[in-house]
């Protein structure tokens, strides 16, 4: 079988060589192959973890801002994880350079005198990637698409299955509610700029309006049973606030449950790991970074040392 790890290289050993190669600062380095990455300047799925699965380029460019300073929605030991197992296809890169008039690595073409004359041959206009002039603006409008498809998933759930009678007073919370969702939802979908998004917001609009009177959405936050036909009363409490009220603590715990096993088994490498394979299936409408988080806290608290 031919050696899968030669067709690839782990990206500090790029950023390395380009800043030997150009002089540039490695963060430089780091920050220009990201916003490239991001902005379809490299092949698809050029950038990889060693078992071979392709990376989030929008979460690779949140450890990016991590790491070179910039604020951005991730933990800091997450996207230090991140980029220290990202490998990026030698067949990538050089067709980068070929497409942006980048030199040649010489790790690539390699060192002998058939590979200098190669690399003097093509001399092209930078030695390392230049500046992406796109970037800033491809980011804050990725950002917002998977900001607004959070609070719409959110929304989507808050419509009605089963209809039944609410009391005005638990109407105009969950109207309320459902408002504040929308609000935000809006404001991410403008900001997106994704015609789409747009439309699938307009038409959860439209349903929510059409609701009959005497019907009302579910509100995803309430408690109800799986056998229930319809939205149910809150059940009367003592003051206070119940544990795990308003968040998704019950459905987390499941998940750090098998996060756990797949740690102990030796699927995740660790916890931050798990939390990553993990954050799709948690709830709520955050980031993929916001929710990692709350896993890793939610683990520390029930296996802590």
């Amino acid at each position: 079988m031919p050696d899968v790890a030669s067709k690839y290289l782990p990206l500090r050993n790029i950023v390395s060589e380009w800043s030997s190669l150009s002089g540039e600062l490695p963060q430089v380095i780091l920050r220009r192959i990201c916003d490239w990455a991001i902005c379809g300047g490299f092949p698809t799925e050029s950038f990889r973890l060693p078992n071979g699965q392709a990376i989030d380029l929008l979460a690779l460019h949140r450890a990016m801002r991590i790491a070179v300073g910039i604020s951005g929605m991730m933990n800091g030991d997450s996207a230090v994880e991140l980029l220290q197992q990202v490998i990026v296809a030698k067949a990538g890169v050089e067709a980068f350079c070929e497409k942006f008039g980048v030199d040649l690595l010489p790790s690539i073409v390699g060192v002998g005198l058939r590979s200098k004359i190669r690399r003097l041959v093509s001399k092209r206009s930078h030695s390392a990637p230049p500046d992406c002039p796109k970037s800033a603006d491809l980011v804050v409008q990725l950002e917002a698409s998977e900001s607004a498809a959070g609070f719409m998933n959110t929304m989507q759930a808050m419509l009605p299955g089963p209809r039944a009678d609410l009391e005005p007073s638990i109407r105009e919370k969950v109207t309320e509610r459902w408002s504040s969702y929308f609000a935000h939802a809006q404001s991410a979908v403008d900001a997106s700029g994704d015609p789409k998004l747009q439309r699938k917001l307009a038409d959860m609009k439209k349903a929510w309006e059409n609701l009959p009177l005497d019907g009302a959405p579910v509100d995803p936050v309430a408690p109800h049973s799986e056998n229930s036909t319809g939205y149910q009363m809150p059940k009367k409490r003592s003051v206070g606030r119940p544990e795990g009220a308003g968040s998704f603590k019950r459905d987390d715990l499941k998940i750090v449950d098998e996060m756990h096993k797949g740690l102990a088994s030796g699927e995740f490498a660790s916890i931050s790991a798990a939390a990553r394979a993990c954050a799709p299936r948690a709830g709520g409408a955050g980031t993929l970074s916001s929710k990692e988080d709350r896993l890793r806290r939610r683990y520390a608290q029930r296996y802590p040392g």
